[in-house]
């Protein structure tokens, strides 16, 4: 009986977060965001136009968009919109790998993990995601919207998965998978293969080990009547579909030498191959002309000692001593790679290197731009290009009808110094970014804007857009309050109707306060914590032993 019991106290929290946070499609209708400004990518600029969501998709954008009736305007005058951005050099979701020892790129891990970590082409990347929420959140806030996941280490690294930046990511969601098989010419140091040359060996074997798989299969499928069956091998028939250029191969190459050994490999057995990282592409742009491949470009600078051949170079021009010189002239070479092959035609996609949080990202993109990187071509860089190499096109990348609303609210133009990421959409669903207060500290309660003067409690008085995410979706509800010192009482007010709010406290920048949900004689409380930065508030909705879901807030002028 207390089973029984406890299963119907759970089915009433999980009726609640339904109506609190149910489905986009059934909640919140569509989204409509008016008078932006709006950079398509594919399609130009539309000065001032609209956009309209429904069920997370594009419904319609253009200047002169009807407004549904069941819409949920945003006014967006002075804001600009664009497609939310795509990195393809993610682990994000999967287990954190032994660090690389100091050292040159590709440089071997220490590892005492099982012997077969790094040679696993049929390793399924969808099934393992657990990304973490402070990740997913740190990527959004610089306005990703989704990651290509894949281990980062190993010859035959596993299958990634395109995975959506939501508050809560589940295999359902995820956007496509598999996407690739990644590769690289990282050795496994105690074990084969152990060098690069045991490495570069091991993988054109299986490659020819795989092809060879094929053709048994082939001949055992159309006739096995007095044929040998041939053995099941999962590691071999994952490969198959590489080797008949059917899934394509991502392959980790960062300085020239890897670069060319990469695309030597893919002309060798013909197969759909895209370099990643070439951070030297501006050694190898011959080579990668005559590939015509898109590549992947990594934006995680190397080290100006780590790039092939320099320490030598500047030696020659440079006086011994003058290192403060030679590492300048470096660095305006390394920034510079991705300009060099923008002037030598070469498509690519810019990615965080696996190792860059997201504003770190986006700096970087900015030192590019800065080295003379054209600014649209580096906002294609991060959305269009690596939609196209993810096989996501059709999905992602570009604000058009029928591709998913994953969008950026921006204060001023893409990626210059002065833009502001103030939301994000993922899937349709409207993530608020909550901007440091100025003269803030991250993490540090009391003072700041949202304060009251001289630094006490935060004042919370006034109308606040409440929007409350979780996995079933968001649910938007105004909140409106008033005052007494560090107290504070007031409504909110949803599809639910309008609850009052109680024991309502502050203690510095921070806010807390509950609900009382009615269900069908029974009820349950929700309890609400948040930080206070201006106008803008971001916490948790705890629903107690029934889990939590985040919620932000913005104070109405």
């Amino acid at each position: 009986m207390r089973s029984a019991s406890v299963s119907r106290t759970g089915s009433i929290v999980l009726a609640s977060l339904a109506v609190l946070a149910g489905p986009v499609a059934a909640q919140d209708g569509p989204w409509v965001l008016t008078n932006a400004r709006i950079f398509t990518v594919t399609r130009g600029v539309v000065e001032r136009g609209t956009i309209v969501i429904r069920d997370g998709l594009i419904a319609a954008v253009g200047p002169d968009v009807a407004v549904p009736a069941d819409a949920r305007v945003l006014d967006l005058a002075g804001r600009t919109v664009f497609p939310a951005f795509i990195d393809l050099t993610s682990s994000l979701g999967l287990p954190s790998a032994p660090a690389a020892p100091a050292g040159r790129p590709g440089a071997a891990a220490a590892t005492t993990e099982p012997t077969n970590v790094g040679l696993e082409p049929d390793r399924i990347v969808a099934d393992e995601l657990r990304p973490s929420a402070s990740d997913v959140q740190a990527a959004r806030d610089a306005g990703f919207g989704a990651v290509l996941t894949a281990p980062s280490r190993g010859a035959f690294r596993g299958l990634s998965a395109l995975v959506p930046l939501r508050d809560s990511v589940a295999g359902r969601h995820v956007i496509r998978s598999p996407v690739a098989l990644h590769m690289g010419f990282q050795s496994a140091q105690g074990r084969y293969p152990g060098t690069l040359m045991g490495v570069i060996a091991y993988e054109r074997q299986a490659f020819y080990d795989a092809r060879r798989q094929g053709q048994v299969l082939e001949r055992y499928r159309a006739n096995p009547r007095g044929m040998e069956r041939p053995a099941y091998d999962a590691r071999l028939n994952a490969l198959i579909p590489v080797v008949r250029g059917e899934l394509p191969v991502l392959f980790a190459a960062s300085n020239e030498n890897e670069i060319r050994r990469a695309l030597a490999m893919g002309r060798e057995f013909n197969l759909v191959l895209t370099v990643v990282g070439a951070a030297e592409g501006f050694r190898a742009l011959d080579a990668l002309q005559a590939s015509g491949r898109p590549i992947v470009v990594s934006v995680d600078f190397p080290r100006p000692t780590d790039v092939t051949g320099w320490t030598f170079r500047v030696g020659q021009r440079l006086p011994p001593n003058d290192s403060a010189s030679a590492d300048s002239a470096a660095r305006r070479v390394i920034e510079g790679n991705a300009a060099a092959l923008s002037r030598a035609g070469i498509r690519f996609a810019l990615a965080s290197g696996g190792s860059l949080r997201g504003a770190e990202v986006v700096a970087n993109v900015r030192k590019a731009i800065a080295a003379g990187l054209p600014r649209d071509v580096a906002l294609e860089a991060l959305t269009i290009r690596p939609a196209e190499i993810a096989g996501a096109a059709e999905q992602l990348g570009s604000i058009e009808v029928g591709k998913i609303a994953n969008l950026v609210v921006a204060e001023g133009e893409p990626l210059t110094d002065s833009a502001k990421v103030r939301a994000v959409f993922v899937d349709g669903v409207r993530y608020e970014v909550v901007a440091p207060a100025a003269g803030a500290r991250g993490g540090t309660r009391g003072g700041g804007a949202g304060a009251g003067p001289g630094g006490g409690a935060a004042q919370v008085a006034g109308t606040w857009s409440v929007t409350v995410n979780a996995p079933q979706g968001s649910q938007s509800m105004t909140m409106t309050l008033t005052q007494d010192g560090t107290a504070f009482s007031g409504t909110m007010t949803s599809e639910m109707g309008t609850l009052p709010v109680a024991e309502g406290q502050i203690s510095g920048n921070s806010a807390s306060w509950s609900i009382t949900v009615p269900m069908g004689g029974q009820s349950m409380t929700v309890n609400f914590r948040g930080d206070v930065e201006g106008n803008r508030m971001r916490g948790t909705a705890e629903l107690g032993a029934f889990g939590s879901a985040p919620f932000t807030a913005e104070k109405n002028p």
